[in-house]
């Protein structure tokens, strides 16, 4: 498991993936370059359980375009530690409650994204 340890480098959204609800999660595709590491695709993958968490905590109406824009946005939270060096550069990440339990900065992260839009 790599840790990227540069300070620069780009996340680029790919989209969803359709129909992983029935596998229970959401999954969002994303291409992360670090400098001296190879381009890499993350697949991240929200479970059920936390999607239905956030979706209960910020008041949203669940549906499959909202569990993909969270998806999204979690993705993109945590993506941003990846390339700052602070978290592992891995390719596939699952979101589960546990995982944001972990990382309260990252919840309210997500939490100050969605209210902000």
């Amino acid at each position: 498991m790599a840790t990227a340890t540069a300070t620069e480098g780009h996340i680029s959204y790919e989209g969803p993936s359709p129909d992983t609800e029935f596998l229970g999660y959401s999954q969002g595709n994303f291409l992360v370059t670090v400098p001296g590491w190879k381009a890499r695709e993350v697949a991240v993958l929200l479970n059920a359980p936390a999607a239905r968490r956030l979706i209960g905590e910020l008041g949203l109406e669940d549906s499959p375009e909202t569990r993909d824009h969270l998806t999204r946005l979690v993705g993109e939270a945590w993506l941003r530690r990846v390339v700052a060096g602070a978290a592992p550069f891995e390719s596939f990440v699952t979101v589960s409650n546990g995982f944001l339990d972990e990382h309260p900065d990252l919840l309210a992260e997500v939490r100050a994204a969605v209210t902000s839009a």
